[in-house]
């Protein structure tokens, strides 16, 4: 009863007037920064073609109500999504600008908090359904499918902000770069017993989801002669875009052939990065990569590097997780082969609301299983949110040979025109990467020329919200 006042009340004391047009993309940040963020405002308007506001912390913090800080900020932006219409968040700023909120998992016996900006995207509920202080738990009810995509940029002064908005605005203003067919896999022995190598992983990626046109990767595994971690470093500076990561990590390092060798990359390497405008988009399974309520973690630093770096990342902000017995496709490792299927499935290019996609994905996992949890809470975004990631068009891809022990987890993406057939007896719905209802899906022949190109997931309609499959729909006949 105490938790249903509480929802009212805050729903009387929300703004109810509605701006004179939506707002597609909002950045939260402080009064201090709202100048040094007009260069992104034009370049998501005139480039990506989204109507932009800033709202400041300090204007949140006055006007909506909550326990604190972060409970505030969350429920403007649900005002925001619910009154305007906005589909992207950037948080633009570090913790002590933009607070996080901690959240409560447990996997393999270990139960921690994870700084968790999933947090401000999953909408629904207030992640303490028990009021005990703590957020996340189980028997809080959280509905883990994000409603907004969220991004932060992990920035402190204003000189880091300038870099990181430099960074994406050109990276936004060239889709056509030679680099951006350049993928890095770097991929080492994270255990002997069992044996688990991040090589495994990135030869399957190689294998069966990287298409063609940007092949062949540039590749440092454990099992090549050389230092690792100078190759690495050699690679990065030539310029590279995506860069795939399977090893140990930490909040200010990186592995590269930690278990037989004892190399890593440290944070202020990545900071000294000189690839120049060839900026890369990390993508790791490693513990604490994204530690980003520590200071300046390492993928904090390869963001903020000033002569090159990296212009996203989708990694850890708490200790990765493995789970056999088939350790290269589940857990942390599944999270990142799941993020380059929705980055090169559709043609031309995608955007990092990947994250959103795959947070979806595991969302079914998440609902029964600790581990997943702990997957969804810790995996984040560092970077802008709404920003395209340039996939050359044209490209093909192998299809998977799916792993085993996956039956029942993931339906191979239909690629459908206009039509899509229920094979029955029960009806399906239809939704979108942030699980809102698109169309309900009867037995037998379905049109779908009423819904846009994208990718959507199918569902039970029964009310159980089971995940049944994705849909790719290409083309509009």
């Amino acid at each position: 009863m105490y938790l249903l006042s509480y929802l009212l009340l805050t729903r009387l004391l929300l703004p109810t007037t509605a701006p004179s047009q939506p707002h597609d993309h909002v950045i939260i940040t402080s009064e201090m920064f709202v100048s040094s963020f007009i260069p992104l405002e034009q370049l998501v308007e005139e480039v990506l073609g989204l109507s932009d506001t800033t709202v400041t912390v300090e204007d949140i913090y006055a006007q909506y109500p909550g326990r604190d800080n972060p409970e505030k900020i969350r429920n403007f932006i649900r005002y925001a999504y619910e009154n305007w219409g906005t589909t992207y968040i950037l948080l633009g700023g570090d913790v002590e600008i933009v607070p996080h909120r901690n959240v409560r998992a447990s996997r393999l016996g270990r139960t921690g908090d994870i700084p968790c900006d999933l947090y401000y995207s999953a909408l629904d509920g207030d992640w303490d359904a028990n009021r005990n202080g703590i957020f996340g738990e189980v028997d809080d009810s959280v509905d883990l499918i994000p409603d907004v995509f969220i991004g932060r940029l992990p920035i402190s002064t204003a000189g880091e902000l300038d870099t990181v908005v430099s960074k994406v605005v050109a990276y936004c203003s060239d889709s056509s770069a030679p680099y951006l067919r350049r993928v890095l896999l770097t991929g080492f022995d994270l255990y002997q017993n069992p044996p688990i190598h991040g090589e495994i992983a990135c030869e399957y990626y190689d294998q069966f989801l990287v298409p063609s046109a940007l092949k062949p990767c540039t590749k440092v595994y454990d099992s090549h002669t050389g230092n690792h971690r100078d190759s690495v470093l050699t690679a990065l500076n030539q310029g590279q875009h995506i860069w795939v990561h399977a090893d140990h990590g930490n909040w200010d390092r990186l592995g590269t052939g930690v278990g037989n060798h004892g190399w890593v990359i440290y944070r202020h390497e990545l900071r000294n990065l000189t690839n120049g405008s060839d900026l890369c988009l990390l993508l790791s399974m490693a513990c604490n990569v994204s530690e980003f309520d520590s200071s300046d973690c390492a993928a904090e630093e390869l963001l903020n590097a000033p002569a090159g770096g990296g212009v996203g990342t989708l990694a850890n902000s708490q200790v990765g997780t493995l789970l056999g017995p088939d350790w290269h496709h589940t857990a942390s490792f599944l999270q990142v082969e799941w993020t380059l299927e929705e980055l090169f499935d559709q043609p031309g290019h995608s955007a990092l609301t990947v994250l959103a996609a795959v947070q979806a994905r595991i969302a079914p996992l998440a609902e029964t299983s600790a581990v997943y949890r702990w997957c969804q809470y810790a995996y984040s975004l560092l970077g802008e949110p709404a920003m395209p990631v340039w996939v050359p068009s044209g490209t093909s891809v192998a299809e998977p040979a799916r792993p085993a022990g996956q039956a029942g987890i993931y339906v191979l993406p239909s690629y459908v025109l206009r039509n899509l057939v229920i094979p029955g007896p029960d009806p399906m719905i239809l939704t979108d990467v942030l699980g809102r209802n698109v169309l309900r899906l009867e037995p037998g022949m379905n049109k779908l020329d009423c819904i846009p190109s994208g990718v959507y997931f199918l569902r039970t309609a029964n009310g159980a919200s089971r995940f049944m499959g994705r849909v790719v729909k290409v083309g509009k006949e």
